[in-house]
């Protein structure tokens, strides 16, 4: 079943009744009451419609980004939370399960092929450069040699990746692990999660309200205020924008910071 997309819903409505407003107001002497309501009801139904097909796409791939990045961040804290060798287990699985000609094992929380050697390092921090420049340095002492060496970790500081890239070491941070084992079909049952934390009432409005909406919000509700100098029904206008306006203050503080 399609999840309802609320914010998507939420700006259609937002903008249908701004637009009446406005077209309404702008009308009444004109047209009439009930021209004026006629028109400003089309008008606005039409450029609702246009809106929300527009935005409609770019919603959805918005919403699936934020899914993958949430399962991937999932399966991040999995993986940091399992052994080497659980990992190992779970990758050289994955590798064999893409080419038959793989030949993928997992040995003491390494995943050794024909081709190359992975190297387990999945955590909660960065892995740092000085990991990466030991893994070297136990490749070059081994008598037979890896032709490939590559790092799997969650992500890796700037240092280590410079060092990787100068010898020829290649990392697989959290995203490029998500892919491998998404599109291997082996994305393991049940996966560790950190507990639940009990989200008090500003926490879970975060979660719909995007903090950057506030601008949105101050300019509808001003825009109302100062319609409400020339409409006929000034007292609709001046609640509606007063509360534009509060709604617009209280995301300010309150509403999800999305960066």
């Amino acid at each position: 079943m399609k999840k309802f997309d609320l914010p998507l819903w939420s700006d259609t409505v937002f903008l249908f009744l701004v637009f009446f407003l406005f077209l309404f107001c702008l009308l009444r002497r004109a047209a009439g009451l009930w021209g004026a309501f006629a028109a400003a009801l089309a008008a606005a139904l039409a450029a609702s419609v246009l809106f929300f097909l527009w935005r409609r796409a770019a919603h959805g791939k918005r919403s699936a980004g934020k899914a993958q990045n949430a399962q991937a961040a999932k399966l991040a804290f999995h993986t940091a939370m399992c052994s080497p060798q659980e990992n190992a287990s779970l990758i050289a699985q994955c590798l064999n399960a893409k080419s038959e000609n793989t030949h993928a094992r997992a040995e003491n929380g390494l995943v050794r092929m024909d081709t190359g050697c992975w190297h387990m390092l999945f955590r909660f921090e960065k892995v740092n450069a000085d990991e990466i420049a030991a893994i070297i340095r136990t490749n070059g002492k081994e008598q037979n040699n890896v032709s490939e060496t590559i790092v799997a970790a969650n992500d890796f500081t700037d240092e280590a990746k410079k060092l990787a890239t100068a010898f020829g070491v290649t990392l697989k941070g959290a995203d490029e692990i998500y892919t491998l084992i998404k599109e291997s079909g082996n994305m393991p049952e049940h996966l560790i999660e950190p507990p639940s934390p009990k989200n008090g009432f500003a926490e879970k409005l975060r979660f719909h309200v995007r903090r950057e909406a506030w601008r949105g919000y101050l300019f509808s509700g001003a825009f109302l205020l100062l319609f409400s100098l020339i409409t006929v029904f000034p007292v609709y206008y001046i609640i509606a924008g007063s509360i534009l306006l509060f709604v617009a203050v209280f995301i300010r503080f309150f509403g999800k910071k999305t960066s």
